[in-house]
Order: C-alpha cells, then structure tokens, then sequence
C-alpha cells in the first residue's frame, strides 16, 4: 500500500471518529439528564390516592412569568420548594417544566442531593394533550397555559401564552 493511500484513510478514520462523536454528543444534548419518569397516569394515581397524601409533592421548575400563567393543580414552584425543602424531607418529588427538559436537569439535581425525584417527560404540554386542569398561582381554574415557545401548541380547550 501506499503511503499516500495510508494517510487519507487515516485522515478518513478521524474525520469519521470527529463527526461521529460530535453527532452523538449533539444528539444528546436535547435530551437532558437520565432520570427516572412518571406519567400523566402515575400522577392522576398519586393525586387521587388518599394514602398518598403528603407523601409527594409535584414542582413547577418553568420561569415565573410561565408559572403565572396556570401551573397543575396542587404544584409548588421551584423557589416555593426550594424555601420548604425543609417541609417535604422524604417525599416523592415529581418535577415538569414545558416539555420535560428543564424538569430532567433539575430532577438529576435533586437526585444527586439525596432526594428521590422523577421528571415528568412531555411536562405540561402533555398534561393539556389529556385535558386536565390547569390552576392559577392563586388556585383558580384557568386554560390558559405559558408554552415557552410558538413553535409548541395545545389542545384548543386552552389557549397559548408565550
């Protein structure tokens, strides 16, 4: 073989090691923390479940100008948490954001402080897509729902604030 020959496949080879890696890299990136999740179900359970009063608490971890808008019913902002942490010592911490992202970062958080907590994948969109209430911060009844972005919608039985 030539030597040429030998230099352009190895220039090939770290061509495609470099791509390779930068694609899987980016390709995770979206994807955030690995973290165990709960389910639009799973929550419905715990909120319904009398024995499961006071044993978990569900944390809204979007900005305050989307958590103004509506949160679910029952849930605690992050900064509402973080000031009664104290308060929740062992219960099961259910995070969301929008789509599930910023609630997986801060779940792997929480898990690497000792607390057991899940990230609810599809976050508040996925709790429209089911049609379940929504709640003002002040605890009325509301659609309206903050989505982050334009690019994300809801149900028409809601109406997208971003």
């Amino acid at each position: 073989m030539r030597l040429a020959s030998v230099k352009w496949i190895t220039i090939s080879m770290l061509v495609l090691m470099f791509f390779g890696f930068t694609q899987l890299t980016m390709s995770q990136l979206g994807k955030g923390p690995q973290v165990d999740s709960v389910t639009v179900a799973q929550i419905q359970k715990l909120q319904s479940d009398q024995t499961q009063r006071g044993r978990f608490v569900i944390i809204d971890v979007r900005s305050k100008a989307e958590t103004d808008v509506s949160v679910i019913p029952g849930a605690l902002t992050k900064s509402e948490f973080e000031k009664s942490a104290n308060q929740h010592q062992g219960k099961t911490i259910v995070v969301y954001c929008t789509i599930g992202v910023r609630s997986g970062k801060y779940a792997a958080e929480l898990n690497r402080k000792g607390w057991q907590a899940l990230n609810y994948k599809g976050s508040i969109l996925d709790w429209c897509q089911n049609k379940l209430p929504l709640q003002t911060p002040d605890g009325k009844r509301t659609n309206r729902v903050h989505t982050y972005s334009a690019r994300y919608s809801v149900p028409q039985e809601y109406t997208a604030v971003h």
